[in-house]
């Protein structure tokens, strides 16, 4: 029975040995109120890195200018040729006229060939035997006087224009009977930006007689 009781005694003892040693065990300091986590440390290259520029745009290319169109230059190196077909004076007859040029002949060039449709450059009241140019540079050739003959591109060369036709009497130049008459020919190089100056194909003429002329 003695030895129950201390063995008893042995094992309360050391409860209690182990409840004194728990206690007496300091705890784990809590972290200071207030103090601030720590962030990770970041990396030299990312410490040390600027921010990256924005790639330079591109220089713009310059457009190509275009180049404005200009009117074209007066026809050179004119002539007039006038060809019938058939004797001299028969009561019907083929005539071709045609007009011929040595500038411009650009493809983008047009000549417009004209019949002036009165003798401008006669005086109005001439003295008898008298005679002149019907057409003369630096006149003005409004459209009203002018009649539209033919066409052609600059590069040909030339412009012809043909009808047959009856004349008793043929006072100045030849001219299609469905009219209107036409006392001179002029021509002009056309494109998009205008027309040149007119230039004188044949300038025709007038003739003022005398009192004794017998006319046709």
């Amino acid at each position: 029975m003695a030895l129950g009781r201390t063995a008893l005694l042995v094992l309360v003892a050391a409860v209690i040995g182990a409840c004194m040693t728990s206690e007496a065990r300091p705890s784990a300091p809590d972290p200071t109120p207030g103090a601030k986590t720590a962030s990770p440390t970041r990396s030299h290259s990312e410490a040390t890195s600027s921010p990256r520029s924005p790639s330079p745009a591109p220089t713009p290319r310059p457009s190509a200018t275009a180049t404005p169109v200009t009117v074209p230059p007066k026809p050179s190196g004119v002539s007039f040729d006038e060809r019938r077909t058939g004797e001299d004076h028969p009561p019907t007859t083929e005539i071709t006229q045609s007009v011929r040029w040595a500038a411009p002949i650009s493809e983008d060039i047009e000549i417009r060939v004209y019949g002036v449709t009165e003798c401008i450059a006669r005086p109005a009241n001439p003295s008898p035997e008298a005679h002149g140019p019907c057409l003369v540079e630096h006149t003005r050739l409004p459209a009203s006087v002018r009649k539209l003959l033919a066409t052609a591109p600059a590069s040909d060369g030339v412009a012809s224009w043909t009808w047959t036709g009856t004349f008793d009497c043929e006072i100045g130049m030849a001219f299609d009977p469905r009219g209107p008459a036409y006392y001179a020919i002029v021509l002009a190089a056309y494109n998009t930006a205008g027309h040149s100056i007119f230039a004188i194909a044949a300038p025709g003429g007038w003739s003022q007689p005398s009192p004794n002329d017998i006319i046709c």
